[in-house]
């Protein structure tokens, strides 16, 4: 998440590998496809991970950007919907499948089907009104906001009650299974730190690992493994102690790990 607000100030952590960012302090002073090969690339320098960038004036279309961006390889990661070129904005929605739409999936995508909606396009010149009564409000927030009504505003902070996620990319690989339980026992801590700094409690501890997908010659690995506590915690000892269990479960030698990740909830 520094690393994004490095390049803008006003971040939303979405999950825990997306993030929406506010680009209005850009807007008009640089174009918004430039940026977002600049945040590529600076991500990549900075975590080493590659991303898929997508730019809309709402939250579905920048979604729906970022899908057309990972799903077509000549958009080279980076894709931008702007109102000043609608008939690329038209011409991606005509192209995405209703259920790939952010917030839609396939079981609402089947019964839109049934009303001949097949594209997000379909979806986006249907009535907002027959949407409502027939699906739901938020179905209908969805369709204007396809329509570059922005409906959902930027949460810069977390709401209350989501998970606690603690991760790191690693400068250099960990290649030892004692510096990966240093690291993760940091992590841990930090967790519960979080938990308590917020008066929650988790009931499952995960962790997650993986080595880089892009190292030449190297078999990639990654893995998660969890368990759930008997009584909801806060607790250091009790998170670092799941955690050590998780890792002992997942831990194979012979790798040059580069990712950790350890998530309450």
């Amino acid at each position: 998440m520094s690393a994004l607000e490095y390049m803008t100030p006003k971040v939303e952590q979405y999950s825990i590998n997306e993030m929406f960012l506010d680009l209005t302090s850009i807007d008009g002073c640089e174009d918004f496809e430039h940026f977002g090969h600049r945040l590529r690339a600076h991500v990549l320098a900075r975590t080493g991970l590659t991303i898929g960038t997508g730019i809309g004036p709402t939250k579905t279309l920048a979604k729906s950007a970022q899908w057309a961006s990972k799903e077509w390889p000549q958009f080279k990661g980076v894709l931008a919907l702007t109102p000043g070129n609608p008939k690329r904005t038209e011409a991606l929605l005509m192209r995405q499948p209703v259920e790939e739409i952010w917030g839609v999936g396939r079981r609402i995508g089947k019964k839109l089907n049934l009303f001949g909606i097949t594209n997000a396009l379909e979806l986006a010149r249907t009535h907002p009104a027959f949407i409502r009564k027939n699906f739901s409000v938020v179905l209908e927030r969805t369709v204007r906001e396809l329509n570059g009504e922005a409906c959902i505003p930027l949460e810069e902070m977390p709401p209350a009650k989501q998970q606690i996620v603690c991760s790191r990319s690693f400068g250099s690989r960990i290649t030892t299974k004692v510096a990966m339980q240093q690291a993760l026992c940091q992590y841990a801590t930090r967790a519960a730190e979080k938990l308590r700094g917020e008066h929650q409690y988790c009931r499952h501890i995960s962790v997650f690992v993986r080595t880089s997908p892009h190292a030449v010659g190297e078999t990639f690995y990654g893995n998660t493994a969890g368990e759930k506590l008997t009584l909801p915690t806060q607790d250091t000892r009790d998170i670092i102690g799941v955690a050590m269990r998780a890792l002992d479960r997942i831990w194979i030698d012979g790798h040059g790990y580069l990712y950790l990740t350890i998530r309450g909830d």
